[in-house]
């Protein structure tokens, strides 16, 4: 990593008020909260603050239980900006949408 960037990074960490330590902590609090969830199976947070999120698929799009997972992250100070829930076992499906699988829904919770 070169200087600047390094530089750049530990800039924005101080001015985000929030150290990288502290965002780890942070995203494990979240991930344990999100697991708790009945119908999730399994959860990743991204370096890009993205809030994967893996259920089995029922036939419903997840788009209103992704609002909501953006509620929680809002009640517990979370900085993800977004999450997406995907379907279970999807990885290798010709139709997924991300590296993660077939995208059931998503939220924006900025």
């Amino acid at each position: 990593m070169s200087a600047i960037a390094v530089c750049a990074f530990t800039f924005f960490a101080i001015a985000s008020g929030e150290s990288t330590h502290e965002k780890e902590q942070n995203n494990e609090k979240i991930l344990g909260l999100v697991k708790s969830e009945p119908k999730v199976k399994d959860a990743v947070i991204t370096d890009a603050d993205v809030l994967y999120v893996i259920v089995i698929d029922d036939g419903t799009k997840r788009d209103g239980y992704a609002e909501y997972l953006c509620q929680v992250l809002k009640d517990n100070q979370s900085d993800i900006g977004r999450v997406t829930v995907v379907k279970q076992i999807s990885q290798n499906d010709p139709n997924k949408d991300t590296t993660y699988g077939v995208v059931l829904g998503e939220s924006n919770c900025k």
